[in-house]
């Protein structure tokens, strides 16, 4: 994530103190489908930038586009031709699009899902030779440029190549496009180097905002992406190192690892796989991990709402509560250290993709979590909906007690300002809502694979209906949740001014 600084509204003690130490900061993983107790691929991403930050949940229909037609990037100025029909597709935008649309997550209707982007930068000496782009490709305008046009995860990857190729890339970026056949992963080095691979099914992968790729094989065009001057660059550069003999590529880009992406990287390895060989201090996280554990889509939830469970460390924003200060930046400070779950996250989702679900319903699940999953619920949706609950829907950039968004920021608020009160009695509630889903779901999926062979509609409009009645329940009770932890709030307050 990488976007303008805007904040909104009062803020509460630990809003204030994410904000002191704000980062682009996003968390992506991948788990192969290998690794998995079910046989289904599971990818996504913590969208980590600031706290009161609204996000939004919606469905662009498909549509024909007049010829001639340009996107229009309004925060940076990137302009690019338009092909003459957009598929329909779900995304997790912002309210602001002068800011950027960012788009960020979604399915479209033939079964390719993206998340885009982690946010990450070359090092200076890179960056002095192959310089960012100010009007190229940002993540502003990638999921939007890409999603609604594309039918395949790699004609995604290669749509991504040829823009950059042709209008240079206005940041660092690290993307995830999957399908039926597989992910994609795809780091944007510099301004016109990238280097895509297909995800090995036997691997998991967890990536903050650097650099991972090591060795690739540029001759393996089946499994490989690149731009034509990945090594020569570094060797320009003079940043260019080996490992084993062979070009490195997260070596040769980028800069040193700051403490931010140390702390990430560490505790989400080790959160997939308590028995990993890494350590805090490694100078380098290799992307592709091993295990012999198997993991579940909880695995995948429980690695979003990471605070450094089972290590010795403590998330930076705890500082304040224990009474050492507040920090004043984003490095580790004697034992705390910034967390995948931290105040600074808008939204998270875990894409959960199946083998035996046809492409219209998007060949897996979408749970998306919006707001902090530290408290925010992960609700599942296929590709196929056609409207969203309103909730998902309001563009207020303070406080609405009609949005999504607002009413979970406010509980998370007060219920990690008021841990002792509070305790982990509204995520212990949610665990068992998204446990009752993860049943339910496994039988709409199959209702709804047989019903979409036979009548495409009728499977859209059911799970259109399902998803939004859910999403009402939900909602109505995370408004008594609010209701009760303000009123109980109060009361404490009450007791401390007597």
């Amino acid at each position: 994530m990488n976007k303008k600084k805007i904040a909104f509204g009062a803020i509460t003690l630990l809003a204030t103190l994410a904000l002191q130490s704000q980062v682009d900061a996003c968390t992506g993983f991948i788990i192969g489908k290998n690794l998995t107790t079910d046989g289904t691929t599971l990818f996504g991403r913590t969208e980590d930038l600031e706290p009161n930050h609204n996000k939004n949940f919606i469905v662009y229909k498909a549509k024909d586009i007049a010829k001639g037609a340009k996107w229009k990037d309004q925060s940076n100025g990137f302009e690019y031709p338009l092909p003459q029909h957009a598929y329909r597709y779900t995304a997790v935008p912002d309210v602001t699009p002068k800011d950027g649309v960012f788009d960020e997550a979604g399915f479209n209707e033939h079964g390719v899902s993206m998340s885009a982007t982690v946010s990450a930068s070359a090092n200076k000496k890179i960056q002095k030779q192959d310089p960012y782009v100010k009007d190229g490709l940002a993540e502003s305008s990638m999921t939007s440029m890409v999603l609604p046009y594309v039918k395949t995860a790699k004609q995604g990857i290669e749509k991504i190549a040829n823009i950059i190729d042709d209008k240079g890339a206005a940041e660092g970026n690290i993307v995830v496009l999957a399908d039926k056949d597989g992910v994609w992963y795809m780091e944007i080095l510099s301004g016109h180097q990238y280097v895509a691979i297909k995800f090995p099914d036997d691997k998991f992968a967890v990536f903050p905002n650097t650099f991972y790729l090591g060795h690739v094989n540029f001759k393996d065009k089946d499994r490989v992406i690149a731009s034509k001057g990945v090594e020569s660059l570094a060797k320009k550069a003079k940043t260019y190192q080996e490992v084993d003999g062979q070009f490195h590529i997260a070596r040769s880009y980028n800069p040193p690892m700051d403490d931010a992406n140390r702390s990430r990287v560490y505790s989400g390895i080790k959160s997939l796989n308590p028995d990993a060989k890494v350590t805090y201090k490694d100078a380098n996280y290799e992307l592709l991990q091993s295990s012999d554990k198997k993991l579940s889509l909880e695995d995948a939830m429980k690695l979003q709402r990471n605070r450094f469970e089972g290590l010795n460390l403590k998330p930076l924003d705890q500082m304040a509560l224990d009474g050492k200060g507040k920090p004043k930046s984003k490095k580790a400070v004697k034992g705390y250290a910034y967390p995948i779950s931290n105040p600074n996250v808008m939204e998270a989702h875990i894409f959960q993709l199946q083998p035996d679900m046809p492409a219209e319903l998007g060949g897996g699940v979408m749970w998306l979590a919006i707001g902090s999953p530290r408290n925010a619920p992960y609700l599942p949706y296929l590709a196929n909906i056609t409207d969203t609950y309103q909730a998902y829907q309001e563009k207020s950039t303070k406080y609405n007690k009609k949005s999504w968004y607002w009413s979970i920021s406010h509980i998370n608020n007060m219920v990690a300002a008021n841990p002792k009160q509070f305790g982990t009695q509204v995520i212990d509630e949610v665990k068992q809502w998204e446990k009752t889903w993860m049943k339910e779901q496994e039988q709409t999926n199959q209702e709804l694979t047989n019903l979409v062979k036979s009548d495409p509609q009728a499977a859209a409009e059911k799970e259109t209906k399902l998803s939004k009645e859910r999403a009402a329940k939900t909602f109505k009770r995370l408004k008594e949740i609010e209701a009760r932890l303000e009123k109980d709030s109060s009361k404490k307050d009450d007791k401390t001014k007597k």
